[in-house]
């Protein structure tokens, strides 16, 4: 049975004050023609720009081909989607919640809030702190039992240096020895004790 026109079944709240606007009809027609439901008269808001209407105890939104868009939580929207009273609706830039009682299955209703709570743990796994591994009180737990207390550290002056390069750095080749007389008269030499 079709509520009777008095009975409200929400409340369209304008974000950062104004009159509220009571959802007094099942499906309501949003825009700023003077013959829709709820009329907006602010210039971006499109003629019919979009429509509430309540399926099973929840608020649903669709866009009608707006020139500026819907949006719920600052996501555009491009299908029909569901407005609980903690998310923002965006017409145009014009920002409102809904005030209601969600009275839907309960399964949609605890897997909307079990989704928001396991969002928030998500982040809370993610921190700096829990990814660097300092996320116990017991921080001394965690350090390697072999680590030094205390670091020397040698000045240039005290420090003894040679010129041995580790093995892991690439050596530079060597540069070429230019032949000399010696070499030459070597290499003839060794040329004519060869065998044929």
């Amino acid at each position: 049975m079709p509520p009777h026109s008095s009975q409200v079944l929400g409340v369209m709240n304008p974000v950062g004050g104004g009159d509220p606007i009571p959802l007094t009809k099942t499906e309501m027609v949003i825009g700023r023609r003077p013959g829709v439901d709820i009329r907006l008269d602010f210039e971006n808001i499109s003629g019919k720009h979009c429509t509430l209407r309540i399926i099973n105890g929840i608020w649903m939104v669709r866009d009608l081909g707006s020139t500026n868009g819907t949006t719920v939580n600052g996501t555009r929207l491009a299908s029909e989607q569901s407005v609980m009273p903690d998310e923002e609706l965006g017409i145009a830039g014009h920002l409102f919640t809904l005030e209601y009682d969600p009275a839907g299955p309960e399964a949609f209703l605890s897997a909307h809030k079990d989704l928001d709570e396991e969002v928030v743990q998500e982040r809370a796994k993610h921190s700096l702190i829990d990814l660097a591994g300092l996320d116990t009180d017991d921080v001394k737990a965690k350090r390697p039992k072999t680590a030094p207390t205390v670091i020397e550290r040698l000045s240039a002056e005290e420090g003894e240096f040679d010129d041995v390069v580790p093995k892991h750095f690439k050596q530079p080749p060597k540069p070429k020895k230019q032949p000399t007389d010696d070499d030459f008269f070597d290499l003839i030499a060794d040329e004519v004790k060869k065998p044929d």
